[in-house]
């Protein structure tokens, strides 16, 4: 099995994945400000800064994969995205070039947030941000090519949509990500081909408006399908029936983002 580093391992992400990649029989290595929730005995925990290049090259030193989640997980000031989610970007992808792995860079939708959901069917659209955060995620993508193209890494760039352990919204019917999901999508990540492959982080949802085809181009499966979860969606929501949760249509697919406030935090 593999070792895998885990960036950001205390945050909603980390925390979730973390006991199924261990249960895979995978070694973990997690890096955070903060001790990881799900840290667990067998885990090789560093506490240390996600834009710290010596932390980040010790951290990566002898690891299969890197998984990078450290960032802020939404909108904020113009400096805080480019010193916390660009910066950690370029130091996570010189400590993986320098130490030999492979990188999953966790992108967002926000990268294609000002795309209608119902333009984005087949492959990749091109990325067209919502927001600075968005904007950092793109910039993510962008730094993925170049250290793709420059020195042959093996890059996974993944447009992660609504994470959680079930759907909570109506979106989320079409952009649910789940937990598992999320883990078959870091194994995938082991073995992919140099370059810099952009793919949806989205479960197999019926009702999802993006293409799952680039991400089967390099052995990504997702199994769960919010369909599964429609009538706690509803009850939830405080809905008569499933039937009354409409899809997304036209709506660009970063949701509320497209409207937020430039550098405000949220939403």
């Amino acid at each position: 099995m593999a070792v895998i580093l885990l960036t950001g391992a205390a945050g909603s992400i980390g925390t979730a994945v973390a006991p199924l990649l261990r249960a895979a029989g995978h070694r973990l290595r997690l890096l955070d400000l903060v001790e990881p929730p799900a840290a667990s005995a067998d885990d090789d925990v560093r506490l240390g800064s996600a834009v710290d290049d010596a932390a980040m090259q010790e951290a990566a030193r002898g690891v299969d994969l890197v998984v990078h989640l450290a960032s802020h997980a939404s909108e904020r000031s113009w400096r805080d995205i480019v010193d916390v989610n660009v910066e950690s970007t370029r130091v996570a992808l010189d400590a993986a070039h320098l130490g030999g792995a492979a990188i999953l860079l966790a992108s967002s939708v926000h990268a294609a947030g000002c795309v209608p959901s119902d333009e984005a069917g087949d492959g990749m659209p091109r990325a067209r941000p919502d927001t600075y955060y968005g904007f950092s995620k793109a910039a993510a993508e962008a730094l993925g090519d170049l250290y793709a193209d420059r020195f042959g890494m093996r890059i996974v760039s993944a447009r992660i949509m609504t994470f959680g352990d079930r759907p909570h919204t109506a979106r989320a019917r079409s952009t649910w990500l789940s937990p598992a999901d999320f883990a078959r999508l870091v194994e995938a990540s082991l073995d992919v081909a140099p370059g810099n492959h952009v793919v949806w982080g989205v479960s197999a949802n019926t009702r999802r408006t993006v293409d799952l085809a680039p991400g089967r181009a390099i052995g990504y499966e997702p199994q769960d399908d919010a369909e599964d979860h429609v009538d706690a969606l509803a009850t939830e929501l405080g809905l008569d029936s499933p039937a009354d949760i409409r899809p997304v249509g036209s709506d660009p697919l970063g949701g509320v983002f497209t409207t937020h406030p430039l550098g405000t935090p949220g939403p």
